[in-house]
C-alpha cells in the first residue's frame, strides 16, 4: 500500500533568500568532482562530530557514551517521560560528520516525547558499509534491550536515510524485533543515480552533485558495489517490513528514486508513506526556515503517534 501526499505551498519568501545564500557560498561544491568530494570530506572528518549544542543542553537533558568505537549521544525531555525512542543515523554522503543542524531535529523530536540516540558512525573512505552496519544493529539491540517496553522507531536522512532502511531488512532477516516505524528523510536510495531525471535535477538543487555522491557511494560501498540492496535499498525486498515514511523536496535529485521505491513497495505489498514538499532542497528539515519547523512537527508527531500505537 502507498500513500502519497503532496504539499504544494510555495516557498515561504525567506526561504527563497536562504537557498539563494546556498547558492552563493556553492554549498554544492562539497559533491562536485570525486578527487575534491573526498579530499572535502578529509578536512571536514578533521573537524569532527559537532557534539550537542548549548541550546540543545539547555532545553533537553543530554547524555554521551560509547558503543563499540562509537560516540552515542542521547537527547530526551527534561520533564516528561519518553513514550519511544528514535534511533537517529546521521546523513553526508557517508563522508561528513554530524553537523550543528542535526541537533535542531534532535530537540524536536525529544518534544514528542521521545528519547532520541543519535550515534557518530565511522566514515568513508576509512569505514564502508561492512564495518558499521553491524555496529548500527548492535546499538539498536541494546536500545531494545535496556528498554523493552518503548517503541523504537529508525530514523534516518540522505545516507542516514538509506541505512535505516537497510537496518530493518537485517532485522527482518534474523527475525529480531522490528522497529515500529522506518522514517527516510531525503533518502539516498540509489548510490548510483541511475535514473535519468537526476541529470535535469541537477540545476535545481542547491546542495548535491552527481559525481561525488557516485564517488562516496562506490567508496561506502566496498566489495558489495553501489549497486547492492543494502548500499541502495530501492533495489531491496521491502516485504515484511515495519511502515516505511518518506519525506522528499522535488527540488533534489535523490527525488526520481522515490518513484522506484513506490513502484517497489507495491510490487511488495510494503506500507509506505511519501511526503513529498514543493520547492524543498535536500534535508530542509533540518535548516532555520519555516518549512523546517512545519516538518520538524510532523515527525515529533508521527513518532507521538506511534507511541500510543504500541501502548
Amino acid at each position: 500500500m502507498v500513500r502519497w501526499d503532496t504539499d504544494r505551498r510555495p516557498a515561504h519568501p525567506f526561504t527563497r533568500v536562504y537557498v539563494l545564500g546556498m547558492r552563493l557560498r556553492r554549498d554544492k561544491q562539497a559533491f562536485e568532482g570525486a578527487e575534491h568530494t573526498l579530499r572535502a570530506a578529509r578536512a571536514r572528518q578533521l573537524d569532527g562530530n559537532r557534539p550537542p549544542t548549548r541550546l540543545t543542553r539547555m532545553m533537553a537533558r543530554v547524555g554521551e557514551r560509547q558503543h563499540r568505537g562509537m560516540a552515542v549521544w542521547t537527547v530526551r525531555p527534561r520533564r516528561e517521560r519518553p513514550g519511544s525512542r528514535v534511533l537517529y543515523v546521521h546523513g553526508g554522503g557517508y563522508v561528513h560528520p554530524l553537523t550543528a543542524d542535526y541537533w535542531r531535529l534532535a530537540r524536536a523530536l525529544s518534544r514528542a516525547p521521545a528519547e532520541v540516540s543519535v550515534p557518530g558512525y565511522p566514515l568513508a573512505p576509512d569505514a564502508d558499509l561492512d564495518h558499521v552496519l553491524p555496529r548500527l544493529l548492535d546499538l539498536y539491540d541494546d536500545l531494545v534491550r535496556s528498554t523493552p517496553a518503548l517503541p523504537v522507531v529508525l530514523m534516518g536522512d540522505s545516507a542516514g536515510g538509506a541505512l535505516v532502511l537497510a537496518m530493518a531488512m537485517c532485522l527482518r532477516e534474523r527475525a529480531a524485533r522490528p522497529p515500529a516505524a522506518v522514517v527516510a528523510l531525503s533518502p539516498w536510495l540509489d548510490a548510483t543515480l541511475s535514473e535519468p531525471e537526476v541529470e535535469g535535477l541537477e540545476a535545481t538543487d542547491p546542495m548535491l552533485a552527481e559525481s561525488g555522491l557516485r564517488a562516496a557511494g562506490r567508496t561506502w560501498a566496498g566489495v558489495r558495489g553501489p549497486d547492492d540492496p543494502l548500499v541502495s535499498p530501492v533495489d531491496g525486498d521491502l516485504r515484511a517490513l515495519p511502515p516505511i515514511h518518506v519525506w522528499i523536496g522535488d527540488r533534489d535529485i535523490l527525488r526520481p528514486a522515490v518513484d522506484a521505491l513506490a513502484e517497489h513497495a507495491d510490487r511488495d505489498e510494503a506500507e509506505l508513506h511519501v511526503h513529498e514538499v514543493t520547492a524543498m532542497f535536500h534535508v530542509w528539515m533540518t535548516r532555520a526556515i519555516p518549512e523546517a519547523r512545519r516538518t520538524r512537527r510532523q515527525l515529533a508527531g508521527l513518532v507521538a503517534a506511534v507511541s500510543r500505537a504500541e501502548a
